[in-house]
Order: C-alpha cells, then structure tokens, then sequence
C-alpha cells in the first residue's frame, strides 16, 4: 500500500511539474507581441492577429480581414492620430495615422501611416519631410523584423 501510494506522489509530483513548464511556455509566448497603439488612450489598432505578413524592405503590412476593418474603422483628425509601435510591451517608436483626403498639414512625424487601405495592404512611411529626422529610420529595427521572423510573417 505503502508503495503505491509512494507512486502515486511520484507521478502528481511529474504531472505538476510538467503541468508548471507547460504554463510557464504559455505566458512566455503571450507576451511576445507586436502593436499599433493609439497614444490618445493606449487602444490596440493593429496586433499580431491582424498581419499576414510583414515586409521587411518596403514596410508594407498585409491585413487579414479583421486589420483592414480596424483600420477602415479609425477616426482620424484631420491634423493625424498619433500612435505608438510595441513589441512585447517595448515602445519602439511614434508616429501617425493620417488620412489621405486631408489638406492640411500634419504635424511632423518621423512615421506615418495612410489610413487608406489597397488590396488588404498598409504602408509604414517615413514622414515628410524625411530629411528633417535625420539618416536613421526607426521602422529598420531588429527587434520588429525579428518578431516576425519568429511568427514567420516577415517577407523581403
């Protein structure tokens, strides 16, 4: 009796460990995450669920169905909203949404993205004018090209 109780002990304690790392895993992934937040209220635009693919040379972005109506659904100032870009709660770097029928200038931003969306694709820009934020492009960072290189969206 003694032994099977014994053994039983030994597969809870197995089963618990196991049970433990498999959880641990779980979060580790959950927090490994890209997103576009809006900087007014910190509201996720864009996340990894909503990207096909990230292509790392020209920024373009494909949008599943659910990204495209996310940002179809935006209502943007005509002066631009500005958002923030994370990857895995990290701020990576600022800049706007801007709509395309506008006008009126925007303030500067070192990145802008159209709200206008073709065949399911939005692109990251360098804003206007790109001289005025020096030689380096913030959107030509590793960790971006490297979380989608581990999801396998990224695209050259």
């Amino acid at each position: 009796m003694k032994k099977r109780f014994g053994l039983i002990l030994v597969f809870a304690g197995i089963f618990a460990v196991f049970g433990w790392f498999v959880l641990c895993q779980q979060l580790q992934v959950s927090k490994e995450s890209f997103g576009i937040y809006l900087l007014e209220n910190y509201e996720l635009v864009i996340s990894d669920e909503d990207i096909v693919w990230y292509n790392q040379t020209s920024h373009e972005v494909k949008l599943a169905k659910g990204g495209v109506e996310k940002i179809e659904a935006l209502h943007v100032s005509l002066y631009g909203s500005p958002f923030v870009v994370k990857v895995n709660g990290e701020e990576i770097y600022n800049g706007s949404f801007v709509t395309p029928i506008s006008s009126i200038p925007v303030p500067p931003s070192e990145v802008v993205i159209e709200t206008l969306v073709q065949d399911n694709i939005i692109k990251i820009q360098r804003g206007y004018p790109a001289s005025q934020f020096g030689d380096q492009d913030s959107r030509n960072n590793p960790k971006i090209f490297g979380h989608f290189q581990r999801i396998g969206k990224l695209t050259q």
